[in-house]
């Protein structure tokens, strides 16, 4: 694999009227599932198309939405649409890592959409952001879109911010809880920890020295959380200037009960040696502040505030 670029491409903000394509990298969606979410996508003035094989499915095993090689050209059909301004991924699930080996990075960097999901789109966010450099964003996906729509935060507010850059810069996170204090800078990445530290060791993550990481899990039991975050303290390519922890949910009740999970957790994270803070917007549930990924941001664990230098997209 060729040495990563060293220019941060910002794919171009989106304006009302301009394209965006629904493509499903990983698991099988139902029409009915993503009705709610193109619906809403649509009342922003975007015009929505729903690749051919998005409710594809891969039998006997279904837990794809169809095989490799049709979610490959699928992927790769919309990132090369010149009209496409971003690909909004269907949902998560599995299966987006298994694209890896036949993306190629001179393609990814050649007009880029803004690539946009989170679970296991965290596979993609890492090749495309962190090796490609390009920066791409954290957020929710098509099927998530109706969890946000009656929350009382603003995860689909910010959304939008993100999509279209309204203001100069997204909303700084605040109110972080401190579990180890200080300050920190660097490139932020991240996403769903299960799908990253798999990827830690291969030529598809970059190294995440000097980086400040957001993480969020659901339904990982509490002792392989344990194996998860020791494995990201311990990798040698993982010299992390700070961490973000953001929702776990669905992930005591082990070894760990449910009013305890919380101490645990917070026991995880102080072993690291950098700052680190809890309690972020981020995750599987109503909290899901979309984020730019690749794009330099400041951590202060005193105050508990992470603050983001710039979006993902640059204003049009």
């Amino acid at each position: 694999m060729s040495e990563r670029p060293d220019q941060l491409i910002h794919p171009p903000a989106l304006r009302p009227g301009d394209g965006v394509h629904v493509v499903s990298p990983s698991g099988p969606v139902t029409p009915e599932i993503l009705a709610e979410g193109l619906d809403l996508l649509r009342t922003w003035e975007l015009d929505v198309h729903i690749d051919d094989d998005a409710y594809h499915r891969r039998p006997p095993f279904d837990y794809l939405a169809g095989p490799d090689e049709i979610r490959l050209e699928a992927f790769l059909r919309a990132w090369s649409d010149p009209d496409c301004r971003a690909i909004i991924c269907s949902r998560g699930g599995y299966g987006a890592m298994r694209l890896l080996p036949h993306l190629h990075h001179t393609r990814i960097r050649s007009a880029p959409p803004l690539l946009v999901g989170f679970s296991d789109i965290t596979a993609l966010h890492l090749y495309v952001a962190g090796v490609c450099n390009v920066a791409t964003l954290h957020g929710p996906v098509v099927k998530s879109l109706r969890l946000h729509s009656d929350s009382d935060f603003d995860s689909l507010e910010r959304l939008h911010d993100a999509l279209f850059a309204t203001n100069p810069a997204p909303q700084p996170w605040t109110g972080l809880r401190t579990l180890r204090a200080g300050r920190a800078s660097g490139p932020v990445y991240g996403g769903n920890l299960s799908l990253l530290i798999p990827l830690l060791s291969s030529p598809y993550c970059p190294p995440l020295n000097g980086a400040i990481i957001i993480v969020e899990e659901v339904g990982e039991q509490d002792y392989r959380l344990d194996r998860l975050l020791t494995a990201l303290r311990l990798a040698s390519n993982a010299d992390i200037a700070g961490l973000v922890l953001g929702d776990f949910s669905d992930c005591s009740g082990v070894y760990v009960e449910d009013g305890e999970f919380s101490r645990f957790l917070d026991d995880l994270g102080r072993q690291f040696d950098c700052p680190v803070v809890a309690d972020a917007p981020v995750g599987h549930q109503h909290r899901n502040a979309s984020f730019p990924v690749g794009v330099q941001a400041e951590l202060d664990a005193d105050a508990g505030t992470l603050t983001f230098a710039r979006h993902a997209v640059e204003p049009r």
